[in-house]
């Protein structure tokens, strides 16, 4: 139940797109897009659970235990260039297409693992990351059908009116935490 919560957490409450503001950038530029490349989602996909789930152990099996715990971002780094060059090359060599993205993948894979305490949490807050964008995606799409359909780029105009979008959106989701209202035990 405690991992149900968690997930939920990270989707809603603390939304990894509109309360940290990962990914906003790639996120508004949807709707404009008007080809899906099946090998950049799963590459994507791919590249953030093996990433964090290795930079998970090597933080917490070999950094902590000497004491070099702030060096985790560079090795995350690290790591996540050797996985995303190898899934790149595969890519690369069995479709002939690029579908490189970098700081998406890597503020997600930092974030689940400075949040986290075990290999489950990380995986658990890396897949709500995916979801809560995977969420906003309709809202983000029928949002520039509505507001700009004949466009075919992203204008200084669209992302002024697509950030109001996002605050209202951030107000929707923020209706829900209610946790204020809990004051505790105070007798």
């Amino acid at each position: 139940m405690i991992y149900l919560e968690s997930f939920l957490y990270y989707i809603f409450l603390s939304s990894t797109l509109l309360f940290y503001g990962v990914g906003i950038n790639r996120v508004a530029e949807i709707g404009f897009k008007n080809e899906v490349n099946i090998t950049f989602y799963v590459k994507f996909i791919l590249s953030i659970f093996i990433t964090a789930v290795l930079a998970w152990l090597v933080t917490y099996c070999l950094l902590l235990p000497i004491g070099l715990i702030e060096l985790f971002p560079i090795t995350t780094f690290l790591i996540y260039v050797c996985i995303n060059t190898f899934l790149e090359a595969l890519v690369r060599i069995t479709t002939g297409k690029s579908c490189s993205e970098f700081i998406l993948s890597f503020a997600i894979i930092l974030l689940s693992i400075f949040e986290s305490s075990s290999i489950l949490n990380t995986i658990l807050i890396c897949a709500s990351c995916l979801g809560a964008i995977l969420i906003m995606c309709p809202f983000i799409v029928a949002f520039k059908k509505r507001v700009y359909p004949n466009e075919k780029y992203v204008s200084e105009k669209y992302y002024a009116v697509f950030f109001i979008f996002l605050a209202i959106m951030v107000i929707i989701f923020s209706v829900w935490d209610i946790s204020w209202l809990n004051f505790g035990d105070h007798l």
